[in-house]
């Protein structure tokens, strides 16, 4: 588990369904995600049960975030290439809390983290051009803009920008 001033991230567990339900049930939440929209609770303790098996036993690296005891979204700094110490960032907070700092905090302490165990992890991530808030989260705890991928995102019936970010 690791702790902020006011957020706990702990490990997925399906007691968390109602939860993630309501935030995976908002396509407001997800529409800039490959994050399927669900429309019953059984979708979501399947997702929440592929996560749990996705989640890297060695080192953790996804998490739910929790604000008193409710999951109010998720977060996770997956690796992508370990010989290089790259890794993926990404999280998605539910629409109740946007604006409340809640996704700066929890990336900031994930990337600490990450180079607690390995000072020289380069991170990545990406913005939808669509999506400033979620900008405004990577350059908050230090990454930078690195490129633009003409209409690298795809969902449905729409293209946007793909803006990437690094810390190197």
């Amino acid at each position: 588990m690791l702790k902020t001033k006011r957020l706990d991230l702990v490990g997925f567990d399906v007691k968390y369904a109602k939860d993630f339900f309501e935030l995976w049930s908002d396509f407001e939440v997800i529409k800039y995600t490959f994050t399927p929209l669900l429309t019953t609770i059984d979708e979501c303790i399947n997702l929440i049960e592929q996560q749990i098996i996705r989640t890297n036993k060695d080192f953790m690296d996804r998490f739910v975030i929790l604000l008193n005891n409710k999951a109010i979204g998720m977060i996770g700094c997956i690796c992508m290439d370990k010989e290089n110490l790259v890794y993926g960032l990404y999280y998605q907070i539910s629409r109740v809390h946007w604006g409340c700092g809640y996704a700066s905090e929890a990336a900031s302490v994930i990337v600490q983290y990450v180079l607690k165990e390995y000072p020289n992890a380069i991170f990545k991530a990406e913005a939808v051009s669509e999506n400033p808030a979620s900008a405004a989260v990577l350059k908050k705890i230090g990454l930078k803009q690195t490129y633009i991928e003409r209409n690298g995102f795809k969902r449905n019936n729409f293209e946007l920008d793909l803006i990437h970010y690094s810390n190197v």
